[in-house]
């Protein structure tokens, strides 16, 4: 009987140091997206502000914006769009309008969104008229609005 007490007790010990050995070389890993709808889309950010009067103060001269609130701060939005090239030609319409903008990314998986930028992205990649580029700004961001923050399905 202590013979198979000793191999038992002997196998136990080998088997947690194994495992451990093995959980430490996983540790970081962060793993790999293997599914999911979503896609990283390029918003353009026009500034963030500490109250909604602030935001409303600063964005009276847009045309259109969205905005997101998170940890009390007011974060404006102006413009949204699947590819980087057309990120910069946003960036560069606003530019040349006088306003400062920064490129963010983030994580959309409205179907209905992406498929009508995917639309708009067509259209705003074969364009450099600045009346056609503001057009397709405006209704990215009525869409965005309208099925991503209100949630409609039409």
């Amino acid at each position: 009987m202590k013979k198979y007490l000793m191999t038992f007790l002997f196998a136990l010990i080998i088997g947690f140091f194994l495992s451990n050995f093995f959980i430490n070389q996983y540790k970081d890993y962060e793993g790999i997206k293997v599914s999911g709808t979503g896609e990283e889309l390029f918003f353009i950010q026009y500034g963030v502000f500490s109250s909604n009067e602030s935001m409303e103060d600063n964005t009276i001269s847009l045309q259109n914006y969205v905005y997101n609130v998170e940890d009390n701060l007011y974060y404006v939005y102006i413009g949204i769009t699947r590819l980087e090239e057309n990120a910069n030609k946003i960036v560069e319409y606003y530019k040349t309008l006088g306003y400062e903008t920064v490129i963010k990314k983030f994580n959309i998986s409205n179907e209905s969104f992406l498929e009508f930028l995917k639309n708009c992205d067509n259209i705003l990649s074969s364009t450099q008229d600045n009346t056609a580029i503001s057009s397709i700004i405006n209704q990215t961001l009525m869409k965005y609005e309208e099925v991503v923050i209100n949630g409609s399905q039409n």
